[in-house]
């Protein structure tokens, strides 16, 4: 039997705290989407939406004027994303003096990756960019009282000398002034239990949320995972394995895995999931709904509980 660090207290359904992760979209009908999305979101009274951020001119201006959106019209609290890499300290600090201005309290803070890393206006460029994501909270806590999350990753970032200097470079970012970590994604509800425990022994205070995907395209998922270091469960494959084409078996078996992970993080004592929505909205809310978080039912709604 695993010794865990943090206690085991399951967190009723009610006083679960939820987070949902959306990104800018592009063109009208994704717009038309995004609001379905948060519109159907709202209704599981989660702690925040956030917004990732594209760094690079036009993307940029369209992540910005999206948060300003649906901070200024969603009921709900609004987290921007904001990173650092490809762009000065100037550039960096008037993005969130303008977030600051138009209301936003939040920022997810993150280093981003680089276009070429070895041209141009890379952070870690010590005459023009912040270094890394660390750097980046201590100049927003100069900037304004902003609550800040920051990136965690249980399977350990793919640029990270090991796993051990992973742990302490989230540590150095904690201790610049963020409240709170979100994690990478995961399948496996073990990987972010043991990662929890290496962070408290490390001496980390702070909550870490662990970031959920429910599997809305098996074959995607597993190439994007393959990209940025997280592992897909062997069973997982078998248990997709000639679904092709029945996309009604594809969406419970989705349900029903992801809801599988949460329920064990929550009987382990985890209180916060944040969902990586990728603008899809369904099975983010058929999770939720089964793990008994309750909102009001209308006859729109029944086809997705």
């Amino acid at each position: 039997m695993t010794l865990r660090l943090v206690p085991n207290h399951r967190q009723p359904a009610s006083q679960l705290k939820l987070s949902f992760e959306f990104f800018p979209p592009r063109g009208e009908r994704m717009g038309r989407r995004l609001w379905r999305t948060i519109g159907q979101l709202e209704l599981l009274q989660p702690e925040f939406f956030s917004l990732t951020y594209g760094a690079l001119g036009s993307a940029r201006d369209s992540s910005v004027d999206t948060v300003l959106q649906v901070h200024r019209e969603s009921s709900v609290s609004t987290a921007a994303h904001l990173t650092c890499v490809d762009a000065t300290r100037e550039e960096v600090d008037a993005v969130a003096q303008q977030f600051w201005n138009n209301g936003i309290r939040h920022i997810v803070a993150l280093r981003g990756d680089a276009r070429d890393a070895g041209a141009g206006r890379d952070a870690g460029d010590g005459a023009q960019g912040y270094a890394d994501a660390a750097e980046l909270v201590a100049a927003l806590r100069r900037i304004g009282d902003f609550e800040i999350s920051v990136a965690a990753y249980p399977e350990t970032h793919p640029k990270a000398a090991s796993a051990a200097a992973d742990i302490a470079a989230l540590k150095r970012k904690l201790d610049a002034g963020a409240s709170r970590a979100i994690s990478q994604y995961f399948f496996d509800a073990e990987v972010f239990l043991r990662f929890r425990d290496r962070c408290a022994a490390a001496g980390i205070g702070q909550p870490i949320v662990p970031g959920i995907l429910p599997i809305h395209d098996f074959q995607q998922v597993s190439r994007f995972s393959r990209q940025c270091g997280a592992s897909v469960p062997r069973h997982y494959a078998r248990h997709f394995e000639g679904m092709e084409g029945n996309r009604e078996a594809q969406y419970h078996l989705a349900i029903d895995l992801a809801l599988e992970t949460c329920e064990r993080l929550v009987g382990e004592g985890v209180d916060a999931l944040h969902f990586y929505t990728l603008n899809h909205t369904d099975l983010c809310f058929a999770v939720c709904r089964g793990l008994g978080r309750q909102v009001p039912v209308t006859p729109a709604l029944e086809a997705v509980a």
